[in-house]
């Protein structure tokens, strides 16, 4: 069995090095030279709290074609490049392969299906938190479910055996039928950690430390509830708040990907999290003030961390 991961992001390398451990043939397509060169050179390290391992052997390159037609593509790039991402792994997807999307935010697994017209699209979220140290480097900061689920009523079965390969790796996994409610469940607890997080400069455990922090996420989270449940999505927000507080326990020493990407000095997704949500409620003629504040300071975060990288350069 073939599986191609598409993005070496902390994300994408956790979820390669598991699959390879577990003796999947995994391919790895990232655009980045010094990534690509890095895991060639020394394989995948994944640091944990028993130490960690290496996983070798996996292809990585820029060039879907040198791969072949995969099983399995797993995208895991960021939600703004996920429009390339699909056209450079196009070569890899046969009449059977799975399309795979465990992104953050929204709108990823509609893009993905209007590119693989004709193959089975998966959606799903993952709980599991990963730190990049550096390219092919990662900390495995906590673990969770990971939950998946198709458009089509009638691929329910390649959800299924996509959770059994996740299992073989020793990635929980779950099949949902509404895969909209787990994508929106998804952005509830993006949109409750990953701004204040970035804006803080914090990891996921001190949101729950300092009473303003914790009383904003949850501010944050039960905007997020009412647009969804505008949309029908019905999510309780009490115990939406509970859920994300425990994976702010879970990933206590995680750095989210938005702080990751604010240290770095990248663009963050902000406008495929709180930025989405704030476009679902203008639509609905709904009021998210909270998300709207956090969206505009990470914007201005980001903004200032560049024009701070621009003065030292």
């Amino acid at each position: 069995m073939k599986i191609v991961i598409v993005g070496a992001g902390a994300m994408g390398c956790l979820f390669a090095a598991l699959l390879r451990r577990a003796g999947f043939d995994v391919g790895l397509l990232e655009k980045n030279t010094a990534a690509r060169e890095a895991i060639l050179r020394k394989g995948i390290r994944l640091e944990n709290s028993s130490g960690g391992y290496v996983a070798d052997g996996i292809a990585v390159t820029h060039d879907a074609a040198t791969i072949g037609h995969a099983d399995y593509i797993l995208f895991f790039v960021k939600a703004f490049d996920t429009e390339q991402a699909a056209a450079s792994a196009g070569p890899c997807a046969g009449s059977g392969t799975v399309i795979v999307t465990l992104q953050n935010g929204i709108g990823n697994v509609e893009l993905l299906s209007e590119r693989f017209p004709a193959h089975c699209v998966l959606a799903g979220t993952t709980a599991h938190g990963s730190t990049l140290l550096e390219p092919g480097r990662v900390r495995h900061a906590g673990c969770g479910d990971t939950a998946v689920g198709s458009l089509r009523a009638q691929e329910r079965s390649c959800a299924e055996q996509l959770c059994n390969v996740f299992e073989k790796a020793g990635i929980n996994a779950r099949v949902f039928d509404d895969v909209f409610a787990v994508l929106w469940s998804k952005l509830v607890v993006n949109c409750g950690i990953n701004p204040l997080a970035a804006i803080l400069d914090i990891n996921n455990g001190c949101i729950l430390d300092l009473e303003p922090v914790r009383s904003s996420m949850h501010a944050a989270v039960r905007e997020v509830v009412s647009v969804a449940a505008a949309k029908g999505i019905s999510m309780s927000p009490d115990e939406q708040v509970v859920r994300v507080e425990q994976v702010c326990r879970a990933t206590q020493a995680n750095i989210c990907s938005m702080l990751q990407d604010i240290r770095a000095g990248r663009r963050t997704e902000i406008d495929y999290m709180n930025g989405a949500v704030i476009r679902e409620a203008r639509a609905l003629d709904l009021s998210v003030p909270v998300n709207s504040l956090l969206a505009g300071l990470v914007r201005s975060k980001e903004r200032l961390t560049r024009e701070a990288s621009k003065a030292i350069d």
